[in-house]
């Protein structure tokens, strides 16, 4: 009699723990996918501007400023290309589909991808600093408008793009803390009729 009213509350336990991880790893995937398109709507939106305002400077500015504005609309159509699929990736994204390793892997994988970004970013800095200093030494005329133009708006966008990353890392690392956190709580609870995950309180 003791066995089963121990398989039961097992069960219970079990069934109750297990309604709470699903719905509280639908809560956290749903907000992670929702930081992440608004995320991509501040990317497009800065690329959208770039794009305007390039075309604009382009077609009304000389010297550097118009290769500055030129390259600033380049960098908007790719900005604006990676935000708008980006988006569309994530809306069809089923936030109930994750369970526990598939959440801390979403977590490990957005963390590294603004890590590996921002490394980027500088690198974009660096390479603007390089085009600046090639001009000012080799290059005359319009080479040397072009290549100091065109330095000046990698430094631009590496450096709005270090922000922006920084920013997002620093979001999606706060939250992947609740996450974790959660996971600390569970524990692994072994009674005759079976093995469940159950909350300490």
């Amino acid at each position: 009699m003791k066995l089963l009213f121990l398989s039961v509350c097992m069960l219970l336990l079990t069934g109750v723990s297990s309604a709470q991880d699903n719905s509280f790893l639908y809560q956290y995937n749903k907000q992670r996918i929702n930081s992440t398109k608004t995320a991509m709507l501040v990317l497009g939106g800065w690329g959208i501007a770039n794009i305007t305002a390039g075309l604009i400077g382009n077609s009304t500015a000389g010297g550097e400023a118009k290769y500055f504005h030129q390259m600033n609309a380049v960098w908007g159509v790719v900005n604006l290309g990676i935000a708008t699929a980006s988006y569309l990736g994530n809306s069809r994204l089923d936030p109930g589909k994750y369970n526990w390793q598939g959440s801390v892997q979403e977590q490990h994988k957005i963390e590294k991808i603004y890590l590996v970004n921002g490394a980027l970013d500088l690198a974009y800095i660096a390479g603007g600093l390089f085009l600046r200093e090639r001009g000012k030494l080799k290059l005359t005329g319009k080479a040397y408008d072009r290549w100091k133009g065109y330095g000046n708006s990698f430094i631009l966008q590496g450096a709005f793009l270090l922000l922006y990353d920084g920013v997002n890392f620093t979001l999606h690392h706060a939250h992947g803390k609740g996450l974790f956190q959660r996971f600390n709580e569970l524990q692994l609870t072994v009674a005759p009729g079976g093995v469940g995950m159950v909350y300490s309180w």
